[in-house]
């Protein structure tokens, strides 16, 4: 190494050494006003078309099961246009893409007619909606801040770059909620975020989801949740980040752009598809079909982030297992990233052991979009199957359902739904992984619903996800014939499926090709599965 570099190194590692403890201010020290859900919201077009059924069921929720991406985009539409007083906003990734500006674009129109906006976002994915974010949260009635930003106008670049590398633990924490709130009387809430790959319109990856629509008393309680992240010390207005600030002409074009896609999605043939969806004429009439149940909100507190990781509790994590332990038959599980830990094969094959199914869905490498993740899977998948665990992994390519061929195949297909069902009769639906991120790390929330009847329509989505068309199976080749793995020794994994109407079967990680197969193989190697 030369003088020269060692020096700079040493000069580096002081700016590190001086800056990198710098602690940050506080979001409150900005220009911020604490606000909350709007209450007086029983006179608005939702309120009247929902609180009246609500009625008749005292005490229930109502809930509806989106489990297309088209289904979803315009469910979420059609409540923007709907809604009359406040729209809040939640998320942890937000594209500045097709379906992405679709849906700040139908936001941004409900802001002209009056309707508050409150948008509160993850930085982990802001680079692509930075200059949109900053153009509209000029709008006198949108509001938009930043959870957890990785830098503050009041910080040198040198303390941000000491942070990165001093407390990088913190900056790897984020928001990872999925909610929007419509009038403080109907939400959504599910694991979409905000882009194409989540409402079936990418050509990269399409990323299979549920969301769900909730009215009745559920609402309120997501709002209040809402209300907690929104005033927390870690919400920061966007105009206290490091961006450069807004100026007319840059607002007026990209409006102006904003307004021209709107009409050329409206006169395209995605547009025109989208439109013959019933939903918009069902949400304004208050004619979505709903199911009633009991649920509640399991939630994280915004402060989890704060904490170290041995301290975090994880208010979704501890209700599931409260409900698991209580299984007497079944626990079907959809997690696309799932690093259960030897604590967590410990518990799931303790479950196979006392007579309850434990079946679990989760990508495969060729389906995943995080390698890194899956390496860290991959250690415990031997010693779940040996456990008697049912374990099936997604496909990257699959026929597609009817309603999704509106738009051009997608070149890869993986699973992002986070779902746990016992017994067929409670539902968990909503942020959280089968992984040490979403227990220590992140923030995470779920809605738990005691409903058989919603949980029929998850078990056949369940059926579809894992037949052989759609998944491998992954099991011991000691469970299949000698005749049919002529190649595959006793005692070695092996992933079953069908091909061209032939059962198949691999030794090795089917068709993720020689690259995934060597990043996996590196990432399996390093001790990384607590932060995975």
């Amino acid at each position: 190494m030369s003088r020269f570099m060692r020096s700079l190194y040493g000069v580096l590692a002081l700016l590190v050494l001086a800056t990198g403890c710098a602690t940050r201010l506080p979001a409150s020290y900005y220009a911020r006003v604490d606000t909350h859900a709007l209450e007086d919201t029983s006179n608005t077009r939702l309120g009247r078309a929902y609180e009246q059924a609500a009625a008749k069921h005292p005490g229930l929720s109502g809930f509806h099961l989106l489990p297309t991406g088209p289904e979803a985009l315009m469910m979420r539409i059609a409540l923007i246009e709907a809604s009359q007083r406040s729209i809040d906003m939640q998320y942890f990734s937000t594209h500045d893409d097709t379906t992405g500006k679709l849906l700040l674009e139908a936001v941004a129109r409900a802001a002209d007619r009056g309707v508050r906006v409150r948008m509160l976002l993850d930085d982990w994915n802001l680079d692509d909606f930075e200059a949109g974010a900053v153009s509209l949260d000029t709008h006198p009635n949108i509001e938009i801040r930043v959870f957890n930003p990785y830098s503050t106008r009041d910080e040198s670049f040198f303390a941000h770059f000491g942070n990165v590398f001093s407390d990088i633990r913190q900056f790897t924490r984020r928001m990872h909620n999925k909610a929007i709130i419509f009038d403080n009387q109907i939400a959504i809430m599910g694991g979409r975020n905000l882009g194409d790959e989540y409402f079936d319109a990418s050509p990269d990856i399409n990323f299979q989801d549920i969301d769900v629509f909730a009215s009745g008393p559920i609402t309120r309680q997501i709002s209040k949740n809402f209300d907690a992240y929104w005033n927390s010390e870690e919400s920061f207005p966007i105009s206290a980040l490091n961006l450069p600030p807004p100026n007319a002409q840059t607002i007026e074009r990209l409006n102006d752009e904003m307004k021209a896609h709107w009409q050329d999605m409206i006169k395209s043939p995605i547009g025109k598809q989208l439109n013959k969806i019933p939903l918009p004429r069902e949400v304004k009439n208050g004619d979505v079909p709903l199911i009633w149940a009991r649920a509640e909100l399991a939630a994280d507190s915004p402060g989890k982030i704060d904490l170290p990781s041995e301290d975090a509790i994880s208010a979704p994590g501890i209700r599931i297992d409260a409900l698991v332990n209580k299984a007497q038959r079944e626990f079907i599980v959809f997690t696309p990233y799932f690093v259960p830990l030897d604590s967590g094969v410990e518990e799931l094959t303790a479950l196979v052991a006392r007579g309850v199914a434990v079946r679990i869905v989760t990508n495969s490498l060729s389906s995943t979009d995080m390698v890194p993740a899956q390496a860290g899977y991959s250690h415990y998948r031997e010693a779940l199957v040996k456990g008697g665990v049912e374990l099936y992994e997604i496909k990257s390519s699959q026929p597609k359902h009817a309603l999704k061929s509106m738009f051009e195949p997608s070149s890869q297909n993986g699973l992002h739904a986070k779902i746990y069902m016992i017994d067929r009769k409670d539902l968990v639906l909503g942020s959280f992984n089968l992984d040490p991120r979403s227990a220590q790390l992140n923030t995470e929330q779920v809605l738990v619903i005691h409903s058989p009847e919603l949980c029929a329509k998850i078990a056949r989505l369940f059926e579809e996800a894992t037949s052989p068309a759609s998944s491998y199976r992954v099991m011991l080749a000691n469970a299949v014939p000698i005749a049919d793995r002529p190649d595959i020794q006793e005692g070695d994994l092996i992933w079953v499926t069908e091909e061209n109407g032939k059962t198949v079967y691999y030794d090795f990680n089917p068709h993720a090709g020689f690259w995934r197969n060597v990043i996996d193989g590196i990432f399996s190697i390093l001790p990384i599965d607590t932060e995975l």
